[in-house]
């Protein structure tokens, strides 16, 4: 069990790194990860309510993430946030474009700064793209988005379907891995009178 000081010395640094809240992810349901999800005897460090954290490069924002629940697993360099309330809300920037993505849970890198996110994914750029899936992650080294599992992308009566994307962070190139089905909704003006 770590010291009152090493908890608050935990806590201090997370405050100087812009952290305002934290929470444990321990994955979601049916989606183990290896080496991130914490086992049943692990305990955190520390724990946050109403967490806010911030990423930046020479000013300039490149995520931020918001959770009800924080939790900090010092030794293994990660925060694990948890939606108790509000679902867990990322925002990845990419100059004045954006992608803010809802979850029920997340896993922050503190040494990579790459994310994982689980349960109910829904995300939506800046330009109106939207696509859910159930966990995705995102590389902060690549700068890009992707999943394994099935996706859904929709956008101004276009739909489509596979299993497995890659994507940019404002989701303007993608590849869907397989199966792909798509579906067209053309919109039609009634005439008036009818």
């Amino acid at each position: 069990m770590r010291s009152s000081f090493a908890n608050l010395a935990v806590m201090s640094a997370l405050v100087g790194m812009g952290v305002v809240g934290l929470s444990l992810l321990a994955g979601a349901e049916g989606h183990s990860r290896p080496g991130i999800v914490a086992s049943p005897s692990s305990s955190p460090d520390a724990a946050i309510d109403r967490i806010r954290m911030t990423e930046s490069r020479m000013g300039e924002p490149l995520w931020e993430v918001e959770a009800d629940k924080g939790e900090i697993f010092e030794d293994r360099g990660i925060v694990i946030l948890t939606r108790v309330v509000h679902p867990v809300r990322i925002v990845i920037h990419n100059g004045k474009e954006s992608l803010t993505t809802l979850a029920e849970k997340a896993v922050v890198d503190l040494t990579t700064k790459d994310l994982q996110l689980f349960g109910h994914v829904r995300s939506e750029s800046s330009k109106g793209m939207k696509f859910s899936t159930e966990h995705l992650t995102w590389s902060a080294g690549k700068r890009q988005i992707s999943t394994d599992a099935p996706v859904v992308i929709k956008k101004a009566g276009l739909e489509i379907r596979g299993k497995g994307m890659v994507a940019d962070t404002i989701l303007e190139r993608m590849t869907i891995r397989k199966p792909v089905t798509t579906l067209i909704t053309l919109s039609r003006k009634q005439e008036p009178g009818r």
